[in-house]
């Protein structure tokens, strides 16, 4: 019995949950769903909280919702009062931390809790560092990180779990505990994930420290930048379905991911059925880009994957990377042909580990001058 149970009234009966609209017993469509009623009862909800679950669709959730973030919800003018921010400061890192109302919160409020009220009264001493549009873009990219490493936890339990249970037969109750447990291991998640946070914090410095233009110089880094994308795959995507999908692309990222890092270079971002890698060292690049052809070559997806790769100085933003260098790399794996990585001048002469064959100059978009450009192809 949890501590929530201790001291209430005696659970109610079948007849008092379905007086109250939360269970049918002639509805053979709903399984355990007694079982689970009962369970949400000791775990402290009541009626009230049960029905308002089940009128947002979210009745099997409720206990793994209130599990991930259990806090008190405060309002604005509080939370403004605690952090000492002043209010237009404080709403634009709210905004730029993406924080939106969530349940539970005040009628016509956000909603913040303890945690992050602590958080935000951390921004004060950020100015005595860096500038006010700067911290506001780094707290973007935390944002933009943290919601997708939430969306990626989501749809794993989704797809994994969930679709399963749903697939056996399983109870509601089955459901909601394995959410539950799932959700256990989100405690202390962000402390065990700190060495790991250093670690690349140390490989981000390691790099820029490689890529540096010069004494000065702060805003440019010389990298290479690589993309390669499958053709086919849009043909192929509207003939999946949406599991099949959802197996490719996994096995697509998985692949993009793994020969990027062991080649030493980095994935910047995946769109669609297109990676986007960097590298300090040219040579690393080159090593990606050949073991991303590599890696998408067989028959068996009916794709093909081509590739263009260039090296000069970048804008590094965000985590991102801007400039014409990124431009031209991303025309020339527009140009190639399938099983083919086309890289520029400056690449090709600058990587020690490949080979290239010479595939003239070519009018690119976006360039007014014709580039001479290099073929390399895997094996």
């Amino acid at each position: 019995m949890s501590a929530a149970y201790a001291g209430r009234m005696a659970v109610p009966t079948p007849e008092e949950f379905e007086a109250a609209g939360l269970y049918d017993p002639d509805d053979d469509t709903i399984r355990g769903r007694l079982e689970l009623l009962r369970w949400l009862w000791s775990e402290g909800f009541t009626i009230a909280e049960m029905q308002n679950a089940q009128a947002n669709a979210d009745l099997n959730a409720m206990a793994g919702d209130r599990w991930i973030l259990p806090a008190e919800r405060h309002p604005r003018a509080e939370a403004i009062e605690r952090t000492g921010l002043e209010a237009d400061v404080f709403d634009a890192f709210t905004t730029a931390l993406g924080i939106v109302r969530i349940q539970g919160a005040p009628e016509g409020e956000v909603g913040y809790t303890d945690g992050e009220i602590e958080l935000l009264s951390l921004i004060g001493p950020l100015g005595d560092i860096f500038s006010r549009d700067e911290s506001l873009a780094f707290f973007r990219v935390i944002a933009s990180s943290m919601a997708r490493i939430a969306e990626a936890a989501v749809s794993m339990f989704l797809t994994d779990v969930e679709s399963t249970y749903m697939r056996e037969g399983r109870t509601e109750l089955e459901l909601a505990t394995a959410a539950r447990s799932a959700l256990t291991l989100t405690d202390g998640m962000g402390e065990r994930l700190d060495p790991l946070l250093r670690r690349h914090m140390l490989q981000a410095i390691e790099r820029t420290r490689e890529a540096t233009i010069s004494e000065v110089e702060r805003h440019e880094y010389r990298y290479g930048v690589g993309f390669v994308d499958l053709v086919g795959f849009t043909s192929l995507s509207g003939n999946l379905s949406a599991e099949e999908l959802a197996a490719f692309v996994a096995r697509f990222e998985a692949r993009a991911h793994d020969a990027v890092a062991v080649a030493g270079a980095r994935v910047v971002k995946l769109i669609g059925d297109e990676v986007m890698f960097v590298a300090a060292d040219p040579s690393a690049l080159c090593r990606a880009g050949r073991a991303l052809i590599e890696a998408f070559s067989d028959d068996a997806e009916h794709v093909s994957p081509r590739g263009g790769m260039a090296y000069g100085n970048v804008v590094p933003r965000g985590g991102d990377y801007y400039g014409t260098i990124v431009n031209l790399a991303s025309r020339l794996a527009g140009e190639a042909v399938p099983g083919e990585l086309l890289v520029s001048d400056d690449l090709a002469h600058s990587s020690a580990d490949c080979e290239f064959e010479p595939a003239g100059r070519r009018m690119v978009k976006g360039f007014d001058d014709p580039i001479a450009v290099h073929s390399m192809r895997a094996g």
